[in-house]
């Protein structure tokens, strides 16, 4: 019997929030969008997951897709592709054959056919290739539209009720302009869209495309919910509390209303210093992607302090003679590490400023006075 995901311990309300819009969905016969963000860490994803688990448990069919770098078993992995024939509700075995009846089915023009074939990858002839080489940008994008509502009344239709998709961040331009057709426009069909990300890459801010969209910012836990958190953490591993109260109490301080952080720090071997070596290898992981002068300057950055501003970074970009600088600065915006307030910069939790600090080996400590 499948075992149900944990509670989501200081998002009851967020839970009720998902509740209430699939049930808004549902009564008005309207698609809704439902965009939740939140830095690394914040519970995003476990939300998602409970919510998914209620609906499934209510007898309703959802479909949840992530990225393919990151896709755990019970997700489908997110692409164009893909999203169609899910959608289409086209099985991995099905033949060209099978596929093409099933687009001819649900399309409701010649050019939407067509338009669905080349997107899934099919050769089109050199006829079909003319057709829609000789429509114009605005045509393409009617006949688009009328792809994504093809898609979306063939999902009603086969009684799809909920529709997720996880780290939307990694998403790329083309796959974002596709998955734009389905949430600018509310259409006339009861399903609910849920996207997660987090403020970074593309996402950085929530964009426009996302205007209709009911916004959902997954804040720090409050004190009591942490509490409550590490609890139910200890308990699950057979933990005794009563021995623990310390260690909860450190835990609960350093970890800042970040559920994952807080778990992570109350499972740590090393109660001394209370690090949590998998948020160090995530850090650690995410500066070696980077380039070397990017790395660099969030280093000096964190020995700057947990805020900094702008003058500063200046200071380091003119020392290392950087041609871009201000690119430079757009790409740390970017990561989603740091995040700009109105007159300085800041990282996005204190845990990932004393990650990035501890990065090895810290080529600038002394190269920038």
């Amino acid at each position: 019997m499948k075992q149900s995901v944990d509670p989501c311990l200081g998002r009851e309300w967020e839970l009720h929030q998902l509740h209430s819009l699939l049930s808004y969905a549902e009564s008005q016969n309207c698609t809704k969008t439902i965009y939740i963000y939140g830095i690394t860490g914040s519970g995003k994803t476990h939300l998602l997951n409970h919510f998914i688990d209620c609906v499934k448990s209510a007898g309703k069919r959802n479909l949840a897709f992530s990225q393919p770098h990151n896709c755990p078993a019970h997700k489908l992995k997110f692409s164009i592709f893909n999203f169609i024939k899910q959608l289409l509700q086209i099985e991995s075995t099905a033949t060209d054959m099978v596929i093409t009846k099933k687009v001819n089915l649900v399309a409701s023009s010649s050019l939407s056919y067509l338009r669905t074939l080349q997107l899934l990858g099919f050769s089109l002839s050199k006829n079909q290739r003319n057709t829609l080489a000789k429509q114009t940008l605005q045509q393409m994008n009617k006949i688009d539209q009328q792809i994504a509502y093809d898609l979306i009344d063939y999902a009603v239709h086969k009684r799809i009720a909920l529709i997720t998709i996880d780290d939307v961040h990694h998403l790329t331009y083309t796959q974002i302009q596709f998955l734009r057709l389905f949430i600018e426009i509310e259409y006339a069909q009861p399903i609910l869209f849920i996207l997660i990300a987090q403020p970074k890459d593309l996402l950085t801010s929530p964009p426009d495309w996302l205007s209709l969209a009911h916004t959902m910012p997954l804040k720090q836990l409050s004190l009591d919910a942490q509490t409550r958190l590490a609890k139910h953490c200890l308990a699950k591993k057979g933990f005794a509390i009563a021995k623990y109260q310390t260690e909860v109490k450190v835990a609960i301080e350093r970890a800042a209303g970040n559920p994952a952080f807080l778990q992570q720090l109350l499972l740590t071997p090393d109660y001394q210093s209370f690090q949590s070596t998998k948020l160090q290898q995530f850090i650690d992981n995410t500066l070696a992607d980077m380039p070397v002068e990017l790395t660099e300057l969030f280093q000096y950055a964190a020995l700057q302090g947990f805020h900094f501003s702008a003058s500063q970074l200046t200071q380091f970009t003119h020392k290392k003679h950087i041609h871009a600088p201000l690119c430079l600065a757009q790409k740390m915006l970017s990561s989603g590490l740091v995040v700009r307030e109105s007159d300085h910069y800041s990282f996005s939790h204190p845990l990932i400023w004393e990650g990035i600090k501890n990065h090895q080996p810290l080529l600038i400590k002394n190269s920038v006075k």
